[in-house]
Order: structure tokens, then C-alpha cells, then sequence
């Protein structure tokens, strides 16, 4: 920037004027008049109108893009459904058929895939452009199932599409549309949509679906009894990871359980708090409490304030008390614990090294955390690395004594199911051979790996194929011909050979001259045997 004392170039009065270009490395000075006032109310006024439109053009823009794909994921469902497309996505039926001759001599885990009941075209095709657009976007296969169903019902309500077309409304604004006015028959949509759409130009997202909500449940024709036991179908509880060691619990259940869960829980973290929190500095919720005390009386009392617990974590630490080690009025859950998979390095178990542990199906936690649960844990399976490449080299003594012992050692490997964009746990997974057991494939770690019941289908009945090479590492190749690799979680040597047992039936007896056969410790060994002794 040129010096505040530098008087700017005078302007050339002709229009043909061409400053010389400025040296490279130099900053250009101005060659017109000093700018605008900044502290000009009607300039800021003008340039905040000017940023903000650019923001809102961008807006409308991506809300423009999001109605194309809804198109597009329309088009792309009506051509698969076409049955010649359809029966074109089914896997090679010489390989079904070989499957079903041989699915007699499987076992129960071997045969899972190839005794499932047939796909239909339809759902085969179905499954296919999900899995191809899926790994394509990488999205999660639920994602874009769900985006294939919202762009049906969106491409099907004329007005709010086109609204969403013109940039009008955001995408989140057509989604709250369509979630109410999909719960009401077929006969109210159209007056639902015609009585909301106008508010969702104008109201924010929230607001417009609290206006939503409450114009469906005057619309709705059934009662809400009859619709809140259609709806109690739906409760579930689902666990999703969170940053830093840390995960949410979800329960999706009636208006009433789940308030006066909360009220009690609340209710409790209050009566607690009022007692002045006897439970702090046990350690009984987050593992505080633990190493040395301080030394001074200034320290104690510092440690014991930071050791109290708020209301909030109150709350937690009672949930997970009551989660972890409560009964059911059945009398259910009464020794039964949740059972994990923890990988923790013996140094850090031993608190020598800070190095975190790992969580399967989540990923790093803390060294204290993973101390406090070995410490309570009713045993251990030990876990060999490689001290610089960090590889397993084997799992327990008796690894790949039995099929038991294998499972164990490939759900470690895994974590979770191996196709691509996957993570269903592998403890709820199958075991299945990438070259199918039916062609030929064997029962080894090198050819086994975790397939949740979906992809063990998909992978046998539709167009994918696999391919599995050293370390089990998983190459996929989509009915797109897009390549895709998925590697374990944890990096897997391979197993090193047992040496063959020899039972007693196949000892030979040794050559008399081949070497001497102590007797006993306390006596002398018998002289050798001549080769051709004196008769």
C-alpha cells in the first residue's frame, strides 16, 4: 500500500491513456479517485445490501442444485425400475445355482448368503443404484435411501418443487413439508400443501415446521390416540459417536416415558446436589478422582471443588448408573453387562505411556479410561504388534486352534462390516468367504471377512464383486466398474503355521543305530544295538 503522504497520479484526461504495467513484486497504486467514505452511513448501508444479496443469490443457487439432483434421483429410480433394465442387475445365476447345490454341506454362517430367499429384479436394482450412489457420493447407504424416497414425494408435489426449482425455498423448508404432509392420506395432501407452502417462504425452518405440525394435527382425520399406537412401532434406542471419547445415547420413545424419565433422572441430580453431591470424587461417572492426592490443604480444596459435578453431569452420571446396573420390572438385566472390545498397549496399561487405547467401533479413548475398565475387566486376550510398524502378529495362544478363536481374531481385524461405506458393527456381521466357499474358496483369514446381512446378500445375488488380497485388504468393483477399497481396521500379519501334531498311531520306531533311548535319569544308558549281531 503506497505511503498516506503519497499524492495519487493525476488522471489523464484522454481515454486512450495505458499505464505502464507495474514491476512484478510492486503493489499497483490507484488510478482514480480515493474510494468511498467508510464511515459513510448510506455507503455501509449499501455495500451490507450488496454482501448480503451475494450470500442469498448463493442461496437460492444451492437450493436450485438440490432440486435438480431430486430430479435426477427420480430419473434414476423410474430407470432401474424398468424390467429389462431390472433383470440386467441381477447377479450371474450359474453362480446362484452352484451356490444352492452346494448350500447343503455349508454351515449355518457359510450358508447365510446363498440360502436367503431370492431377490426380486426389482429390489436387486433397487439395492444396486443405492450401493453405486452411495459410495459414489460417499454417503452412507441410509442417506441415500432416504434422499431417494424424499425425492419422489418432492417431485410428486408440483408447487413445492417448483418453489424449490425457482430458489424460492430451501431444501430444509421442502423436507419439513413433505414429513407432515406424508402422515396424512392421500385425499388432505394436496389442501396441506396449499395452506402451508406460503408460510415457508417466509418463516425459518424451525418456525415453519412448528406452524407445519400444528396444521397437520387439525388436518389429520384419525385420532391421535390411534395415531400415537401406530407411532410407538417406531421407538427405538440407537448409540452414534461423538469427538473426544464421548457418545449419545438416543431413545426414541412416548412423549410421557421419555418426560418422566428425564423429570426422574432430573429430580435425582437435584436431590444430589442439595446433599452437597456425596458421590464426587469417586469416580463413579467420569473416572475422576484417580492419582495422588494433592499435597497442601489449598490443593485439597481446589481438587474437591473441581471434582464436584453440576447438574448436568449429574444427570449423565445418573443415566449411565441407571442404565449400567438397573432391572427391569420383569426382572431382566440383572448381571447382564454390555460387553466391548478394547485394544489398550501394555505400557499404557501399566502407566507408563500416554499412549490412548481403542474402542472398537469408535476409535482412540484415554489412557485413564482405558485403565479404569481393565481394572474391573474379567479378562484379557493378549494382543501381539509389531513395536514400530504397529501390525498384530497374533491374538491369544491358541488363536487359530478353533473357529471360535478365528472369529475373534477377524472381528478384531474388522470392527465393522468391510464393504465399502459400511459400519454396522462386525459383531453383528457375518463371516463370509470373498471367494465363495461354493467355488472353491477356503476357510482362512485371508479369504474370510465381516459382511452385514444387506451387503452378504448384495454381494452374492447382485453384480458386485470382491476381491481380497495379503493383510485383508478388500478391493470392490461396482456394477459401474468404480473401483473401491476398504482396509481393516486394525492391520493383520498372517498367521503363522501351527507345526503338525503327530499323534501316537504315526510315531515309527527309530533305527536301533540311529541314536540311544535313555532309560531313566538314575540309570546308565543300554549300550547300542550292533547292526549284524553274531548268531
Amino acid at each position: 500500500m503506497s505511503s498516506p503522504d503519497q499524492a495519487p497520479p493525476p488522471v489523464p484526461d484522454d481515454d486512450d491513456y495505458s499505464p505502464e504495467p507495474a514491476p512484478p513484486g510492486s503493489t499497483p497504486t490507484a488510478d482514480h479517485p480515493p474510494g468511498p467514505d467508510r464511515a459513510d452511513p448510506d455507503w455501509v448501508r449499501t455495500e451490507l445490501v450488496r454482501r448480503t444479496e451475494l450470500i442469498a443469490a448463493e442461496h437460492r443457487a444451492i437450493a436450485q442444485a438440490q432440486a435438480r439432483q431430486a430430479e435426477r434421483l427420480v430419473e434414476l429410480q423410474l430407470w432401474s425400475e424398468d424390467p429389462q433394465v431390472a433383470s440386467r442387475l441381477q447377479g450371474s445365476l450359474e453362480a446362484i445355482r452352484l451356490a444352492d447345490r452346494n448350500a447343503a454341506t455349508l454351515s449355518a454362517c457359510q450358508a447365510r448368503a446363498v440360502a436367503f430367499g431370492r431377490w426380486e429384479d426389482r429390489e436387486v436394482a433397487r439395492r444396486t443404484i443405492v450401493s453405486e450412489t452411495a459410495c459414489l457420493l460417499n454417503l452412507h447407504e441410509r442417506t441415500v435411501e432416504r434422499l431417494l424416497d424424499e425425492s419422489l414425494w418432492l417431485y410428486s408435489t408440483t408447487a413445492t418443487f417448483e418453489a424449490l426449482s425457482a430458489g424460492e425455498i430451501s431444501y430444509p423448508h421442502a423436507k419439513a413439508l413433505i414429513d407432515q404432509m406424508r402422515t396424512l392420506p392421500e385425499a388432505d395432501q394436496a389442501a396441506f400443501e396449499d395452506a402451508v407452502l406460503p408460510h415457508a417462504k417466509t418463516l425459518p425452518v424451525g418456525r415453519f415446521t412448528n406452524r407445519a405440525h400444528r396444521l397437520r394435527e387439525r388436518r389429520h382425520p384419525e385420532s391421535i390416540v390411534t395415531r400415537t399406537t401406530n407411532a410407538l412401532a417406531e421407538r427405538h434406542t440407537r448409540w452414534e459417536p461423538a469427538a473426544d471419547g464421548m457418545g449419545w445415547l438416543h431413545w426414541y420413545g412416548t412423549a410421557h416415558d421419555t418426560k418422566s424419565a428425564f423429570d426422574r433422572i432430573d429430580s435425582t441430580a437435584k436431590t444430589l446436589q442439595k446433599l452437597g453431591d456425596p458421590g464426587a470424587g469417586t469416580g463413579s461417572g467420569s473416572g475422576s478422582g484417580s492419582g495422588s492426592a494433592p499435597g497442601s490443604a489449598a490443593e485439597r480444596v481446589e481438587a474437591e471443588q473441581q471434582r464436584k459435578r453440576g447438574l448436568a453431569q449429574l444427570r449423565a452420571d445418573i443415566t449411565r448408573a441407571l442404565l449400567l446396573d438397573g432391572v427391569t420390572p420383569d426382572g431382566l438385566g440383572a448381571g447382564i453387562r454390555g460387553t466391548v472390545m478394547i485394544t489398550v498397549p501394555v505400557l499404557t496399561l501399566l502407566g507408563q505411556s500416554d499412549e490412548p487405547a481403542t474402542l472398537e467401533g469408535y476409535g482412540p479413548i484415554s489412557p485413564e479410561t482405558a485403565r479404569e475398565i481393565a481394572a474391573t475387566a474379567p479378562s484379557f486376550t493378549r494382543l501381539l504388534t509389531h513395536p514400530e510398524t504397529g501390525v498384530v502378529l497374533s491374538l491369544g495362544k491358541t488363536q487359530y486352534k478353533n473357529t471360535k478363536a478365528m472369529k475373534k481374531w477377524l472381528r478384531m481385524r474388522d470392527e465393522t462390516c468391510r464393504f465399502p461405506g459400511c459400519s454396522r458393527p462386525a459383531v453383528t456381521s457375518d463371516v463370509d468367504h470373498t471367494n465363495d466357499w461354493a467355488n472353491g474358496g477356503k476357510t482362512d483369514c485371508d479369504n474370510l471377512a465381516h459382511l452385514c446381512e444387506a451387503h452378504h446378500r448384495l454381494k452374492h445375488l447382485s453384480r458386485w464383486q470382491v476381491v481380497q488380497e495379503p493383510g485383508g485388504v478388500l478391493l470392490w468393483t461396482s456394477p459401474g466398474k468404480r473401483s473401491y477399497r476398504t482396509d481393516p481396521a486394525n492391520p493383520v500379519a498372517p498367521p503363522r503355521p501351527r507345526p503338525p501334531v503327530v499323534t501316537p498311531k504315526s510315531r515309527k520306531r527309530p533305527a536301533a543305530t540311529s541314536y540311544l533311548m535313555p532309560e531313566r535319569p538314575q540309570r546308565r544308558p543300554s549300550p547300542p544295538v550292533p547292526e549284524n549281531p553274531p548268531f
